[in-house]
């Protein structure tokens, strides 16, 4: 990808660069801006929101008389918060299950508060503390809603699975032959393919004018969801809660792990994604946020609102601060 994108300081001197590649398309697939040179990666939970349309589109939401709070948590990377659990919990229970379906694992919560408090009591993080529990809730409930082995929700192979992957082609503008499977962090597949696809797949969702009645329908809910129930998507301190309760929906982000965002502009039927190449994922706010004011998408007040993830310091052991992360690319048409 090698242009780079932001640099870290210490001192005087630049320390650190990450380097990347941002690409941003219309609902044609047509370039509208860009930086660096976007490759085939993996889009890891940014596809969380592709995944869960064929639950909606299917009818399966709407037979497990599921609410918009499910659906958020069901596309969200979630920082384990008593509300994420809720909601992941309930959601299990509407379709017969419990925790012991979920084969995602466990890790520490991202919410520290949570953290803490479970070691204070002397407990273990649960499934239902992993970030992608919610995902894994609604394939699971898809699984079942079509009656295929719960079992095996994870395998690639399966016939839900198999649906999931085409949804995610289609969105992206690409034959399923062509995506590339690998096995994500949580224990389910993920997907290889071009950035720029990714982009599409983004302009396609946020504009919700791609496809079938049925499907557009399913962008408009998922969007929805996301943009009414902010918290569930992310939780506290979470670039994608922020941008959606600041935007009020100008805005429909998903976070990745290993730097990847992508990101939807509804209202000016865009897609934006990109590519830390190092996987740093503390560069990614500052240069989301610098991508969105060159493209002119946000206010004054809604960049002020942000500033905590345009600017950000380094600080030493002693909260000193000794550098800065600085974004270093513009945009090019």
């Amino acid at each position: 990808m090698a242009a780079i994108l932001l640099e870290e300081t210490r001192g005087t001197m630049v320390e650190n660069r990450r380097r990347g590649a941002i690409v941003v398309v219309d609902v044609e697939g047509r370039r509208v801006a860009g930086y660096g040179k976007p490759e085939t990666t993996y889009m890891r939970s940014s596809a969380k929101p592709l995944m869960q349309l064929v639950l909606v589109e299917s009818g399966g939401f709407d037979h497990f008389g599921f609410q918009e709070e499910h659906l958020a948590v069901f596309v969200g990377s979630h920082t384990g918060e008593e509300p994420h659990r809720y909601w992941v919990a309930d959601g299990l229970a509407k379709i017969g299950l419990t925790e012991a379906a979920l084969l995602c694992g466990t890790h520490t919560p991202f919410d520290r508060k949570t953290a803490t408090a479970l070691v204070q009591a002397g407990q273990k993080p649960t499934v239902l503390h992993c970030n992608c529990s919610g995902k894994h809730t609604g394939v699971l409930a898809y699984t079942r809603y079509r009656g295929d082995d719960v079992s095996t929700y994870i395998d690639p192979r399966n016939p839900a699975e198999v649906e999931i992957i085409a949804v995610v082609a289609d969105m992206a503008g690409i034959a399923p032959a062509d995506i590339v499977i690998g096995i994500d962090g949580c224990n389910i597949p993920v997907f290889g393919l071009p950035l720029e696809n990714m982009a599409l797949s983004f302009a396609r969702f946020g504009a919700a004018n791609y496809g079938s009645a049925a499907r557009r329908e399913a962008c408009r809910r998922v969007a929805g969801a996301m943009v009414n129930h902010p918290f569930l998507v992310g939780g506290t301190g979470r670039l994608d809660t922020d941008l959606l309760q600041v935007t009020r929906g100008k805005v429909i982000p998903k976070i990745g792990a290993d730097g990847i965002y992508c990101l939807a502009v509804p209202e000016k039927g865009l897609g934006l994604a990109l590519k830390i190449e190092d996987g740093n994922m503390r560069a990614l706010g500052p240069v989301v946020i610098e991508a969105l004011n060159q493209l002119g998408i946000l206010t004054a007040t809604e960049r002020q609102a942000l500033a905590g993830y345009e600017k950000i310091t380094i600080k030493n052991n002693v909260r000193k601060v000794v550098g800065e992360l600085r974004p270093v690319f513009t945009l090019e048409g």
